[in-house]
């Protein structure tokens, strides 16, 4: 999927509001029931995906990117 830079932008605004928010992992358990509310990605690896993303498609204004490695914070390394 192709976003635009204003697109990366809200993205990252919201993922550091909820950051300041402490918004976090939610689980409620009652009478055997559980229910868990989770993220899809956590806020921190947004900010980490958006700082990526918007190095490659701006790397003037928000820097370059290694272009040998690039570590996402998963241990796992994606070259370009």
């Amino acid at each position: 999927m192709t976003l635009t830079v204003l697109e990366i932008e809200a993205i990252r605004a919201k993922a550091i509001a909820l950051v300041t928010e402490g918004k976090t992992i939610m689980e409620y358990r009652d009478s055997g029931t559980d229910i868990r509310k989770d993220w899809p990605i956590d806020p921190p690896t947004i900010l980490l995906e958006c700082r990526y993303a918007l190095q490659i498609k701006l790397p003037l204004v928000y820097g370059a990117i290694d272009r040998v490695r690039v570590g996402n914070m998963l241990n796992n390394f994606r070259g370009l």
